[in-house]
């Protein structure tokens, strides 16, 4: 028999800081219903706290901080987990560090007026939108079938 969504949800807490083996897409993805009900809530419980306004005006949300700092190993974790289901090192995760240097390199040349830095903005925005899409595409892709480098089958385990 299967696990329910709320198990799902809480497998990568306690695998928190596991970075070997596979994740099947059901524990990626109802990690990531469970990381933004949770997030949903440290905001309303920040709202309480200090006001939507504070929050609007751009103040720091302590309690969102405190839930993104205990989420983010295990959200980093589940991911590598994931793409090694899909035969893929974890170090696929910098993929995105490559336009995101692009983009910041273009944005500060825009501000102090160097020409043609527009032109490297679009090409980094477009290339981290590629490699988004190259990203998802491999979170929702179906893992290999039998064992692998990265360990055994997790839908046969």
């Amino acid at each position: 028999m299967d696990k329910s969504a709320t198990q799902w949800m809480v497998e990568p807490l306690k695998k928190y800081a596991t970075f070997s083996g596979r994740a099947r897409r059901k524990e990626y993805w109802w990690f990531q219903v469970f990381m933004i009900l949770v997030t949903l809530l440290a905001f309303a419980a920040d709202a309480m706290i200090m006001g939507v306004d504070a929050l609007i005006a751009g103040a720091t949300g302590y309690v969102e901080v405190a839930v993104s700092l205990a989420l983010f190993l295990p959200g980093l974790a589940v991911a590598v987990r994931r793409l090694h289901d899909t035969d893929r090192r974890g170090w696929w995760l910098l993929m995105p560090a490559i336009p995101a240097l692009i983009l910041g390199g273009a944005a500060g040349a825009m501000a102090v007026g160097v020409e043609g830095a527009g032109l490297w903005l679009a090409a980094g925005g477009l290339l981290l939108g590629i490699v988004s899409i190259l990203l998802l595409v491999w979170y929702c892709s179906r893992g290999t079938i039998g064992e692998n480098r990265f360990g055994p089958d997790p839908i046969g385990a």
